[in-house]
């Protein structure tokens, strides 16, 4: 028997560029995505709300700017007496329930949620800035591999990691939760709707893809594809970057050509893994009264403007992917085309569900837009981050985007402007043209409105000193797990199937 108020399930992976899916003009394989664009809404300009895993994910969880929370980098802990949308959902009388990656740091692993019915990948108790999360027991012989530099680009290609069997196990504990309470419904044994939240790690580098997806592009991807790096006039932030992790010396073309065949191919595996929890909702009876929200928490640059990963305000980077059906979303297969963050998905969801909006927020909720009036929606979204240029703290940045334009202001340095609906692809700087002064004046005053620069530098340079304090009191102490890893044993041992990685 159906719920007077909608199920809610949000799937969210973890590096997804906005443009790799088939919904979205691309030549990438995610039916499951086509198929929710389809019977529900697609959102071609969503933004993070800051370009990496943690302080996304906590803003997105909070509806709180990074500088608000105070999670600035991965090794942020968010505090447990902030409250998230699953405090928002279980007020409302929703069971909230958690099935794998949230980047929680600390020994809170719930922040709201009622179940956490199966662990982060990896650890995550204290995040230590020198060893990471225990992954060398996840990614063996790819230890080298998650992060940013070369390495990750020299070790692409086909494989395992324990980063796919982490995310088979996520959808394998979703389903089954999905079937036992498909068979509860129907036994008359809850009555409360449910909110989960489901994590993946992929398609986050290792840029390894399962075997059978890596085939699936091998032949169709040639280094005629890889995008033009476009390094004329290069920002000084990037140009920092690429010096950082060592992107100034040419990458062979080849690392290039599998690092993109690799990331298809995971774009691929994450759409399976979401097609399987999918079937569930629909095998289990649930799907007629579920919302189901796929999103990430980021992009991925994939050599785009000659950078890769994550960390900077290029869409690439910054745009992810928003696709949403069920109940109450008519139109089915619309495009929306105004500018929403994820910031702004927590609440939405919330409203949309009639539950207890969440306090003191800076997001705000775009349900108007799901029901076809855009007459009250600002058409912008702000993004924040700090980049790693002038001190061991680094610089702090904001980024607008208004109607078609993006500001991407940078403390102490020149801005960047963009016409995104003429330039997509961010070739194009235009914050010296004389015709746009107006454009860049209007965004930067929007941006900076409200905003008190000094004390997000503060609070940048308190969380250096804690997380460096920490940090020192983990390699020592090596403290214990708050929640059992995932893996009763290592995993497969993490491989690539090439044997000449030159």
């Amino acid at each position: 028997m159906a719920t007077k108020q909608p199920n809610v399930l949000i799937v969210m992976s973890d590096q997804h560029h906005h443009r790799f899916m088939g919904c979205a003009g691309h030549d990438v394989q995610t039916p499951t995505m086509d198929g929710l664009a389809d019977r529900g809404l697609r959102f071609s300009n969503t933004y993070c709300p800051f370009p990496l895993c943690g302080p996304s994910r906590m803003a997105f969880m909070t509806g709180r700017y990074p500088s608000t929370t105070g999670c600035l980098t991965n090794q942020c802990h968010l505090k447990s007496d902030v409250p998230t949308y699953a405090h928002g959902f279980g007020s409302g009388g929703y069971e909230t329930i958690l099935s794998g990656r949230m980047h929680f740091v600390g020994h809170d692993q719930r922040h709201g949620f009622d179940q956490r019915i199966i662990a982060d990948c990896g650890g995550t108790a204290y995040i230590n800035p020198v060893t990471g999360w225990k992954l060398e027991k996840v990614l063996g012989q790819l230890i080298d591999t998650p992060g940013m530099g070369r390495t990750p680009l020299r070790k692409s290609g086909p494989g395992h990691t324990g980063y796919h069997a982490y995310d088979r196990a996520v959808t394998e504990t979703t389903v089954n939760w999905l079937h036992e309470r498909g068979r509860r419904i129907v036994e008359n044994e809850c009555e409360r709707p449910f909110m989960m939240t489901v994590g993946f790690v992929s398609p986050h580098c290792p840029f390894v893809a399962p075997p059978e997806d890596y085939a699936l592009y091998d032949d169709k991807i040639s280094v005629d594809d890889l995008p033009d790096p476009q390094l004329d006039g290069i920002h000084d932030v990037h140009r920092a970057i690429r010096s950082q992790w060592k992107l100034e010396e040419a990458i062979p073309v080849e690392w290039q050509r599998r690092t993109a065949v690799a990331y298809h191919g995971l774009c691929t595996f994450v759409d399976r893994q979401l097609g399987q929890i999918i079937t569930a909702l629909e095998d289990s009876g649930l799907a007629d009264n579920t919302i189901v929200v796929y999103t990430s928490d980021h992009g991925e640059q994939l050599g785009e403007h000659g950078l890769w990963w994550k960390s900077t305000f290029y869409d690439g980077s910054l745009g992810v992917p928003l696709l949403m059906a069920g109940p109450g979303i008519e139109d089915r297969g619309r495009i929306v085309n105004e500018n929403v963050g994820l910031l702004d998905l927590g609440q939405t969801l919330l409203d949309f569900a009639g539950v207890t909006q969440l306090p003191n927020i800076d997001g705000r909720s775009f349900r108007s837009l799901i029901d076809g009036d855009s007459g009250d929606w600002p058409d912008q979204t702000i993004s924040e981050g700090t980049g790693r240029v002038k001190d061991e703290v680094g610089a702090i940045q904001r980024m607008i985007r208004r109607g078609p334009w993006k500001l991407c202001y940078y403390d102490q340095m020149r801005v960047q402007l963009f016409n995104i609906e003429e330039d997509p692809l961010e070739h194009n700087d235009r914050w010296d043209d004389p015709d746009c002064s107006d454009v860049v004046n209007d965004l930067t005053s929007r941006l900076l409105e409200g905003w008190d620069r000094d004390r997000m530098l503060q609070t940048c340079r308190t969380r250096h000193l804690e997380q460096r304090l920490i940090g020192e009191w983990v390699k020592r102490n090596n403290p214990a797990e708050p929640d059992p890893v995932w893996y009763d044993e290592p995993p497969e041992n993490s491989i690539l199937d090439m044997p000449d990685l030159s």
